[in-house]
C-alpha cells in the first residue's frame, strides 16, 4: 500500500525534529515556500502539518506560522541490555506472575500493566455493524463448526495482506488459532518435545515463557538491544554450542523493549534457519503498529524453504476479546493444523466471519491509520511525562511502533517491591523481572501507552514518577519467594 504524500512529508519533518535539526520553538518554513520547493499542493501540506499537530510535534500560531512544540529538552538514554550468557535453564515464571497484582477497580484506577488497546480506541460502531451483518445470515452457517484450518474467506483476506510485509502467502498455508499464544504453542509442539531447548531473546514477553514452562521446554536467551534487537553472531554462537530445536524471535517492536530488526538481519535469520534447519517461530504481533514509513517487513518474507513459522493475531489491533490469531507454519503446516484441531477444534466460526468482514470492507485499514496516530500521540505524551517526573538516571526505550515502553530506573530501585505501593495509589505497571527467566531487570518496568488519554492517565504517570523518585525513603520488605 503506497504511503500518502502528506504522511511521507509529515514523517520527513518529524525525523528532522527528532534529530534536532528543528529544535523546540523553531519556526518551520511557510506553506508557500514548501509548496514551491516540493511541488505539493497546499491541501497536502495542510494535511501534513495537521498530522504533526495531532502527534504533538507542532503548534500553530495565528498569522505567525507553525512552530516546533516545546518539550522538556531531555532525551534520556535507552535502557542497557544484558551481556550474553549461554546457559540452558528450565522456566519457572508462572508462580511469580500469580503473586503480582494485575487489575484494580474503581473509576480512578489506571493501569499501565496491560499491552492491550483501550476499547475506546477501537472502531466500536464498525465492529457492532459487522457483528449484526454476520448474525443476519438466515442460513445460520455461523453456528456450525468451521473447518480446522479456519474460515476460507478470512484466510484469503490474510493472505492478501502478506504483500504489505513483502511476503507471498497462500490461504492453504495458513491456520487460524485462538490468538497468537495458541499459534506459538502449536508451532512449538510441532517441532519440539518435552526437555528440548528453545532460544528466545532477552528481555522476553512472559507469555512466551509461560508457554515454554507449560510444555516442559528449556530455554536459552540471547540479549536484545532496545534499538537494534539481537545480534546474528549471538544467534549463531548459541546454536553452535547448544542443541537448540527452535527459536522464538520477535521481528518488529519486541515486547517489552520495542526492538525492531533491520531488513538485513531478517534476511540473515531466514538464511540461517534454512542452512541449520532450525525452525524460527516469528512473533509479529505488533508489525501493523508502526509509526514511521510503511509496514516493516518480516523474517517470513525471506523464507524460501519453509523453516520460518510466522505467527500473528488481531488481538492487539482490532478485537482483543475475539482471540483471532493465525500462523503460516511453512513446511510444518500439516502438523500445526493437526495439533490445533486436537487441542481445541476449530476457532470460533462467528468471530472469524466478523473479522473477515472488517478486513474485506476496508474498515481494518481505516482503523489502523487512526489507531497508529493515537498511539504515536500517546507515546510522545508518555515519554514527555517520564522525562519530567521520573528520577534522575532513568533510561527509556524509543520504539517506532508497538504498544509499550521499556524503562530502566536507578539500580537501587526494585520495581516488584514497589508495585503494591503503586497499586495502593490506584496505579499499576509491569515489573521488569517478569520479562526474565533469571530474575534480572529488577530495576526495570514496562508501561503501556495504549490507554485512551485522559487526565487520570497523566496523573497516574506522575504518581509513578513520584513513587520511584522517593523510593530511597521507602522501606518495604520483598515478600515474593
Amino acid at each position: 500500500m503506497k504511503e500518502p504524500a502528506y504522511i511521507k512529508l509529515a514523517n520527513e519533518i518529524a525525523g528532522m525534529i527528532e534529530t534536532g535539526i528543528y529544535k523546540p520553538g523553531d519556526k518551520l518554513p511557510s506553506l508557500r515556500s514548501i509548496h514551491k520547493e516540493k511541488g505539493l499542493s497546499i491541501g497536502t501540506l495542510l494535511l501534513a502539518f495537521n498530522n504533526l499537530i495531532d502527534r504533538g510535534l507542532l503548534n500553530s500560531r495565528e498569522k505567525s506560522g507553525y512552530f516546533v512544540s516545546h518539550r522538556t529538552g531531555k532525551k534520556l538514554p535507552v535502557p542497557l541490555h544484558l551481556p550474553v550468557s549461554l546457559s540452558e535453564r528450565t522456566v519457572h515464571i508462572d508462580n511469580l506472575l500469580r503473586q503480582l497484582r494485575i487489575d484494580g477497580k474503581g473509576k480512578n484506577f489506571v493501569t499501565f500493566a496491560n499491552a492491550l488497546p483501550d476499547n475506546r480506541l477501537l472502531p466500536f460502531n464498525s465492529i457492532k455493524r459487522a457483528i449484526q451483518n454476520t448474525s443476519r445470515d438466515i442460513s445460520g452457517i455461523y453456528l456450525a463448526f468451521e473447518e480446522r484450518k479456519g474460515n476460507r474467506l478470512l484466510r484469503e483476506e490474510i493472505a492478501k495482506r502478506s504483500f504489505l510485509w513483502k511476503g507471498s502467502t497462500h490461504p492453504d498455508e495458513l491456520v487460524i488459532t485462538n490468538g497468537a499464544t495458541e499459534a506459538v504453542n502449536c508451532c512449538l509442539r510441532a517441532v519440539t518435545k518435552a526437555g528440548d531447548t528453545v532460544l528466545v531473546q532477552d528481555p522476553c514477553y512472559y507469555g512466551v515463557m509461560q508457554t515454554l514452562e507449560c510444555l516442559d521446554l528449556k530455554m536459552v536467551t540471547i540479549p536484545s538491544h532496545p534499538e537494534t534487537g539481537i545480534e546474528i553472531a549471538d544467534l549463531e554462537e548459541a546454536c553452535k554450542k547448544l542443541n537448540i530445536k527452535a527459536c522464538i524471535l520477535v521481528s518488529n517492536f519486541n515486547n517489552p523493549d520495542g526492538a525492531c530488526l533491520s531488513t538485513e538481519k531478517k534476511k540473515q535469520i531466514a538464511a540461517f534457519a534454512e542452512k541449520m534447519q532450525i525452525p524460527v517461530i516469528e512473533d509479529d504481533l505488533y508489525g501493523e503498529l508502526f509509526f514511521k514509513g510503511s509496514r516493516p517487513d518480516t523474517i517470513k518474507a525471506y523464507d524460501r524453504k519453509g523453516w520460518v513459522m510466522y505467527c500473528n493475531c488481531f488481538t492487539k489491533t482490532l478485537v482483543p476479546g475475539f482471540r483471532i490469531g493465525w500462523c503460516a507454519p511453512g513446511r510444518f503446516v500439516y502438523e500445526v493444523e493437526r495439533i490445533k484441531s486436537m487441542h481445541n477444534g476449530s476457532t470460533s466460526n462467528f468471530g472469524q466471519r466478523v473479522v473477515q468482514e472488517l478486513l474485506s470492507s476496508g474498515t481494518y485499514d481505516r482503523h489502523l491509520q487512526k489507531f497508529r496516530l493515537e498511539l504515536q500521540k500517546n507515546l510522545l505524551r508518555t515519554t514527555t511525562l517520564v522525562e519530567q517526573h521520573f528520577p534522575e538516571g532513568t533510561k527509556i526505550s524509543r520504539p517506532d511502533g508497538g504498544l509499550v515502553l521499556w524503562i530502566e530506573l536507578p539500580a537501587e530501585i526494585n520495581t516488584v517491591k514497589l508495585q503494591q505501593l503503586a497499586f495502593d495509589q490506584d496505579v499499576n505497571y509491569a515489573p521488569g523481572e517478569i520479562f526474565s527467566s533469571k530474575g534480572d531487570y529488577q530495576n526495570y518496568l514496562r508501561i503501556s501507552f495504549c490507554s485512551f488519554w485522559e487526565p487520570k492517565v497523566e496523573k497516574g504517570l506522575i504518581k509513578l514518577g513520584q513513587l520511584f523518585s522517593n523510593a530511597h525513603h521507602i522501606n518495604v520488605p520483598l515478600v515474593l519467594t
